[in-house]
């Protein structure tokens, strides 16, 4: 079971998080944090940290708006995805899972 929090976050990006959960690990015990906040500073559109083996935080640009707010929702989930299943992180993989799964998502709505 997943313990799911989410901080200063649209539905958008809820029902998002949600669907990747549901696709993609649906089994195990972990605690992720999702977080729309301002990046600016940081020059980045989103974070993925892991606080401890089963803890994740997210942070998301709270200004990118529509396909680019899904994208970088996606990009940062599969992230958590590569910590859980001990697959080295690579940047280049999550960039190309975010249209894929972009598109498997519109396809829900």
């Amino acid at each position: 079971m997943h313990c799911i929090e989410f901080e200063n976050c649209r539905n958008s990006c809820e029902e998002v998080v949600c669907w990747f959960l549901r696709e993609y690990l649906p089994e195990g015990l972990f605690f992720l944090t999702v977080e729309e906040k301002d990046l600016s500073e940081e020059g980045v559109d989103g974070w993925c940290m892991r606080e401890d083996d089963n803890e994740f935080l997210i942070q998301i640009e709270e200004k990118l708006e529509g396909a680019e707010h899904t994208k970088t929702v996606l990009h940062e989930l599969y992230h958590v995805f590569q910590h859980l299943h001990n697959i080295p992180r690579c940047e280049m993989c999550a960039r190309m899972s975010e249209q894929h799964n972009l598109d498997r998502f519109k396809k829900t709505l």
